[in-house]
C-alpha cells in the first residue's frame, strides 16, 4: 500500500513551505511506496515556533506526570492496534528482516512510551528534599528539582528509524518537553504513524512535530535559539556539524554517534567455540547498526578453527526478501551505502587483508540493494578495522599476548560505544569487560554446564509482577569518546531531557 503523507505541525498535516517531494522507496525492490513533502528552513522554524508556544504557554509542561503518562499510554496503544501496517512499513521502508523487525524495529519499541509513562508516575527524582532547618529568620531549607528542559529538536538516523524515533519523542515528551522531530529523509513514514497516534491520544498541538528534509533543516534545528536540546543519533561525522551548529546558543546536547565494536574472545575458549562464531553481528540489519560488534579479536591459535566454521556455515546464509521468513540477510538501504561499502572492500584489499569470502554483490539478485557476508582476516590499523562501515563487513584481527594485548586492541578507536568479552570464565570476562572503554559491554561467559531451569515465573520471584516487553526500557546505552555524549533509556534517558535547579527557601 503506498504511504503518503504530509508534514505534521502545530496538531495540522501541511505541505506549506514544501520545497520538493521525497519518494520513499523500497531498498529490497527499489519500488516507490510512499512519498512526503521535503521539508524547507521555513518548515522547520514554523515548527520550532510551534512547539516553543506549546511549551511556555502550556498545558502540556504543567500537567501532572500521570496525565502525561496515560496520553503517552493511550498513544501506545493506538500504535499497537496497528501492529501489523507499522511492521508492513518498516519492512518496505528499511528492508529489515525476522525477529529483528517484531522485536526492536516495529512492535517491540512501543513499550518505551508505557515504560516513560510508568517512571514519571512512580518514580522519577522530580524533588529531592533537603531537611528544614532553623536559622536567625526561622525555618529554611532547600530543594533540587528537575524541569523539562523545553524544546527538544529530535533528528534520527536511517537503520532502525521508528525505534530510535520513540526512544526521543518518548522520554522527551514523558517529562515535559515539547518535540520537533526530523526523521531520515530515507525513511521519515514511520515518523508520521507517530504523529498520527498523537493526534489521536490527544496530545496538544505543537507539544508533537514532524518536520522533513536535508542538512540545511538540521542545521536549523540544531542552531535556532528557540531549541533548547538537540537529540541526534547517527554518524560521529554528521554529530561534530550539529555540535559546531550548536555551539553558538550552547545548546544541550545528546549524541549517540558511531562505533566500530569489538567481539573479544579470550584465549580459554576451543576449536569448537571458534568454528560457531561465523560472521558474528553483520548479519543483523545487514551491518547497518551503529553497536554491532564488527570486529573480531580472536586468539591466533584459533583462526584455522574459525575460518572453518565460516565457509561451514556459508550456505546457510539466504540472501533476499525482508518478508520471507527463511530470509537471514536482507538489502542495505540505498544503493549509495552498497557503493560505501565496496569502497572499504577494496581498501580492504589494498591494504593486504585477506578476503575469506564475500566482497560482492549476490550473482542472483538483480533488483535491491544486496550484498554478500564478507570476512576479511586483517590487522587493527586497518581502516576496516577502524572505520564504521555500515555493512556486513566482518574483520577479524587475530592476537597472541593474552588478555592484555586484547584490551589494547579493543581500545584502539576513537569509538567507544560497545563491546563484548567471551570467556570460559565468567570473573576473567567480567574484568576484561570492565576495562573496555566503552558505553554498552557484554560479558558472556561459555560453559559446558547446562543452563539452570527457568522457574516458574520465568526467572522472577514472586510477588514480582511482569517487566515490560521490549527494548530501551532500562539500563543505559551510550558511548565513550568519539561515540557520543549522553545516555538513553530507563532513568538516565529520562534526566537528559531535564534541567536540575535548587530552590533555597526560608
Amino acid at each position: 500500500m503506498p504511504w503518503d503523507y504530509e508534514l505534521f505541525i502545530n496538531g495540522e498535516w501541511t505541505s506549506a513551505d514544501a520545497i520538493g517531494t521525497i519518494s520513499v522507496i523500497d531498498p529490497a525492490t527499489e519500488g516507490p511506496i510512499g512519498s512526503v513533502p521535503e521539508g524547507s528552513v521555513a518548515a522547520a522554524r514554523r515548527a520550532i515556533e510551534a512547539a516553543r508556544t506549546a511549551f511556555d504557554s502550556g498545558p502540556w509542561p504543567w500537567m501532572k506526570p500521570e496525565e502525561r503518562g496515560a496520553k503517552l499510554v493511550r498513544l501506545a496503544e493506538i500504535l499497537e492496534s496497528r501492529a501489523l501496517e507499522l511492521r508492513e512499513l518498516i519492512v518496505a521502508e528499511t528492508g529489515s528482516v525476522g525477529f529483528l523487525t517484531d522485536f526492536i524495529q516495529a512492535a517491540g519499541s512501543i513499550g518505551m512510551f508505557r515504560a516513560n509513562a510508568q517512571q514519571i508516575s512512580t518514580s522519577f527524582p522530580w524533588v529531592d528534599n533537603g531537611p528544614p532547618t532553623a536559622g536567625p529568620t526561622g525555618m529554611g531549607g532547600s530543594a533540587v528539582l528537575r524541569e523539562p528542559i523545553g524544546v527538544v529538536a529530535a533528528i534520527t538516523p536511517f537503520n532502525f528509524p521508528f525505534m530510535l524515533n520513540v526512544v526521543k519523542v518518548a522520554p522527551a515528551l514523558a517529562v515535559g518537553c515539547t518535540v520537533v522531530l526530523k526523521p531520515h529523509p530515507w525513511t521519515p513514514l514511520d515518523a508520521m504513524m507517530i504523529a498520527q497516534a498523537a493526534a489521536e491520544a490527544d496530545i496538544p498541538p505543537g507539544v508533537l512535530n514532524v518536520v522533513t528534509g536535508h542538512g540545511e533543516v538540521g542545521d536549523e534545528l540544531a542552531s535556532n535559539p528557540m531549541v533548547d536540546m538537540v537529540a541526534f543519533t547517527g554518524s560521529t561525522a554528521t554529530g561534530r556539524r550539529i555540535m559546531a551548529s550548536a555551539a553558538g546558543t550552547v545548546k544541550k546536547l545528546q549524541l549517540e554517534l558511531g562505533g566500530k565494536s569489538a567481539q573479544v574472545v579470550l584465549d580459554d575458549l576451543g576449536e569448537d567455540y571458534a568454528k560457531s562464531i561465523g560472521f558474528g553481528a553483520v548479519l543483523t540489519h545487514c551491518g547497518q547498526g551503529c553497536v554491532l560488534q564488527t570486529r573480531l579479536l580472536l586468539p591466533e591459535h584459533l583462526l584455522d578453527a574459525y575460518k572453518e566454521g565460516v565457509h561451514a556455515a556459508l550456505p546457510a546464509i539466504k540472501i533476499g526478501d525482508p518478508r520471507d521468513p527463511s530470509t537471514v540477510l536482507g538489502p542495505l538501504i540505498r544503493e549509495q551505502q552498497r557503493e560505501r561499502v565496496e569502497g572499504y572492500v577494496r581498501s580492504g584489499l589494498d591494504q593486504g587483508a585477506e578476503l575469506l569470502c564475500g566482497g560482492r554483490r549476490p550473482v542472483d539478485q538483480d533488483k535491491g540493494f544486496f550484498y554478500e557476508p564478507t570476512v576479511f582476516i586483517g590487522r587493527n590499523d586497518m581502516r576496516i578495522a577502524q572505520d564504521e562501515i555500515f555493512g556486513p563487513v566482518f574483520t577479524v584481527v587475530p592476537y597472541t599476548g593474552g588478555d592484555e594485548e586484547a584490551v589494547r586492541l579493543a581500545n584502539d578507536s576513537i569509538y567507544g560505544l560497545g563491546g563484548g568479552v567471551v570467556s570460559a570464565s565468567t570473573s576473567r570476562a567480567f574484568n576484561v569487560a570492565r576495562r573496555i572503554r566503552a558505553g554498552h559491554v557484554a560479558a558472556t561467559t561459555i560453559s559446558a554446564i547446562p543452563p539452570t531451569p527457568a522457574s516458574p515465573g520465568n526467572g522472577q520471584g514472586p510477588g514480582w509482577g511482569s517487566t515490560m516487553k521490549g527494548i530501551g526500557q532500562e539500563g543505559a546505552f551510550g558511548g565513550y569518546k568519539q561515540s557520543g555524549l549522553g545516555r538513553e533509556w530507563g532513568r538516565l534517558g529520562l534526566e537528559e531531557f531535564t534541567e536540575v535547579k535548587t530552590v533555597i527557601w526560608s
